[in-house]
């Protein structure tokens, strides 16, 4: 956490002169929390980031001026991007804010969730457990999007939802931030959540949010074995590079909707042959397909869950097949954050250009050798039968895995309890 009231205890330096600089105020109106800084040194105005979610390691400055980034030789990237987009375009409309009020504390812990990619919003939410457990004589206050308000913990002191969709979250919003002043004035001390992007789930309770009780591995072996395929229109399981350049041309000449309708018919292909082998080898598995998107049909395959609208009743609805799944199948991305937090294990389809933000989309249950078990990957053209060959292994081998790597472990605590004992027994044999 940061404080930021009375006393703010973060040191703000001027990107110019590195002196030591003045908070004016802290702006939450966006994706990126900031500090407001002058420097009394060198005259000097400007934005500064706040060690939090995406800019938890590196400070970047942005001169109120000209929009300027420091430090200068910052290597562009979508951070960068999407930071200067936010300061660049702040948009001045009124935006509807529900502020609900559970409990009133004095001093408080505020979390804000607010961004424009749905599995960064998620990530940051995940933060508020840590908080509810371990700074209890902190009331907590999340800013969240509406579209994000039915995941909401039990227990937090204050909620504000903005009713705003999550792509004009790119921009700042002067209105957002003039509410969260105001509200700041409530409160004797203020400590802003450092929202860890990747947070550790294995210690998060994803029910607490759903209210859906993840897949029960005690019923691993009992439960009739589950697959749900999780699937989307604007990203796809691919055959072949063919496919992949007819994409791209498809966005270049702006007749993706065209494309999309295709490149999804023949992902529906790849998922129909792919239950067909797992059928084969488990022929009472029950296989399901969800997400948005409705083109085709898995009749005599798979429960065709899609849906063409998404609502908060249709997630948890799908959270509730998750939570039956033994193995979720998809393409890597943030569709990918509720079906592996509620599922016992997934197959994820990693294309190449997304190797440097692999595991980024997988809400990690386990704390031991699971982690490698259940949350496997296939490259971007995969065969059906390469990711049918994991979706079975993980139920075939479950019970020597979870004998052999689970249950019967070396644990350094028993072996040295064996070795004091064993020591005893020598020192008697000598007397």
């Amino acid at each position: 956490m940061i404080r930021i009231k009375p006393e703010p205890e973060n040191q703000l330096l001027c990107p110019k002169c590195f002196q030591k600089s003045l908070l004016k105020e802290i702006v939450i109106q966006s994706t990126f929390p900031m500090a407001d800084c002058f420097c009394e040194n060198c005259d000097f105005e400007f934005y500064q980031t706040l060690p939090i979610g995406h800019t938890l390691v590196d400070t970047l400055s942005i001169d109120k001026s000209d929009n300027k980034l420091y430090p200068r030789d910052t290597k562009k990237s979508w951070l960068t991007d999407a930071l200067l987009k936010a300061c660049h375009r702040e948009k001045q409309s009124k935006v509807s804010i529900k502020k609900v009020i559970y409990k009133k504390h004095d001093h408080v812990v505020v979390l804000s969730a607010l961004d424009y990619l749905y599995g960064h919003v998620l990530l940051k939410l995940y933060n508020s457990i840590y908080h509810l457990e371990n700074h209890k004589d902190l009331g907590l206050i999340i800013i969240i999007p509406k579209s994000f308000e039915w995941l909401i913990p039990s227990n937090c002191a204050e909620v504000w939802v903005v009713d705003l969709a999550l792509s004009d979250l790119k921009y700042s919003h002067s209105f957002i931030q003039k509410f969260v002043s105001a509200e700041f004035e409530r409160f004797k001390t203020i400590y802003i959540s450092r929202s860890f992007s990747h947070p550790d789930f294995s210690t998060i309770d994803i029910s607490r949010f759903t209210g859906v009780k993840p897949f029960d591995m005690a019923k691993f072996t009992q439960a009739q074995p589950t697959f749900t395929f999780v699937l989307r229109e604007d990203r796809w399981w691919l055959p072949s590079t063919l496919d992949y350049w007819f994409y791209r041309l498809c966005r270049k000449f702006r007749i993706l909707k065209i494309g999309s309708r295709l490149l999804a018919l023949r992902q529906n292909t790849l998922v129909m042959r792919t239950i067909s082998f797992i059928q084969k080898k488990i022929p009472d598995a029950k296989f399901h397909a969800v997400g948005l998107g409705t083109t085709g049909n898995f009749k005599g395959y798979a429960h065709d869950d899609r849906k063409s609208v998404i609502n908060d009743t249709v997630e948890r609805d799908w959270c509730k097949i998750y939570g039956r799944s033994h193995v979720v199948v998809g393409v890597h991305g943030s569709n990918m954050l509720l079906p592996t937090a509620h599922a016992a294990g997934c197959v994820e389809i990693l294309p190449e250009d997304r190797f440097g933000n692999m595991v980024q989309d997988i809400s990690v249950r386990y704390s031991d050798r699971k982690q490698l078990y259940f949350y496997r990957f296939a490259e971007q053209y995969a065969s059906p039968r390469t990711v049918a060959n994991k979706v079975i292994s993980m139920v075939e081998n479950f019970e020597i895995f979870e004998r052999n790597m689970s249950t019967n472990v070396y644990q350094p605590k028993q072996e040295s309890q064996q070795t004091v004992g064993s020591l005893k027994d020598d020192i008697y044999a000598i007397r």
